[in-house]
């Protein structure tokens, strides 16, 4: 008797962990990074941009962004080079532990916005790249390695909340400085809108003092 209660129970695991696989993997698919505006469409439709006529293509660089790095969150992610989707929204990095950074932008460094976005979670409220940026605060280091192995220090200055429909142009073309924009989704899950009401952007701006090649 003992035996038959436990092979039922070993019965029951196995069908529940494969009810749990199959609703996972299909959450997971239905909003992978290439579908989910998580960041695609906050930087795009959400905050009300036509990225093809509000950001001018930037000169190429010799210098571009390689790897992300923030101390205080232990994040030191690889950066991907994204560019425009079809509905002209600003591409999504395709995995949850990379940051993607807008390749038609602003460089890293140089004058200009700079915008790199990660998902904050990966569709199923387990933790992304970007999962704490929240808690980034004002006087916070960031830094930007580039290919040639420089790191560009930037200071975080302000954290901005916007509603995901909220138009803010300054996010691309804010141009008076040397700026890094990160940004990611906030707020609540909308299963209606299949993304989140709310948009969090942590602005920083380049430091005086810079750190050269490590």
């Amino acid at each position: 008797m003992q035996g038959n209660r436990q092979t039922i129970f070993a019965g029951v695991l196995v069908v529940a962990s494969l009810a749990v696989f199959s609703t996972v993997l299909a959450r997971a698919t239905l909003f992978a990074p290439t579908d989910e505006a998580v960041p695609a469409v906050i930087l795009g439709e959400v905050l009300g941009l036509d990225l093809k006529d509000n950001v001018e293509v930037s000169a190429e660089s010799t210098s571009l962004p390689a790897r992300l790095q923030i101390p205080k969150l232990d994040i030191d992610a690889k950066v991907q080079y994204v560019g425009l989707t079809k509905k002209g929204n600003m591409a999504a990095p395709n995995n949850f532990t990379d940051v993607g950074w807008y390749k038609y932008g602003t460089v890293p460094g140089e004058e200009g916005s700079a915008v790199i976005a990660g998902h904050v979670d990966n569709g199923i409220a387990l933790p992304a790249i970007f999962n704490k940026l929240d808690d980034l605060a004002e006087g916070d280091d960031i830094y930007v390695e580039t290919s040639e192995g420089t790191r560009v220090r930037f200071i975080v200055k302000e954290k901005n909340v916007y509603d995901f429909d909220e138009k803010v142009d300054m996010v691309f073309n804010q141009k008076d400085a040397s700026i890094l924009r990160l940004i990611t989704c906030a707020g609540v899950w909308v299963p209606k809108i299949r993304t989140h009401d709310k948009r969090l952007v942590v602005t920083a701006v380049k430091a005086k003092a810079q750190i050269s090649k490590n």
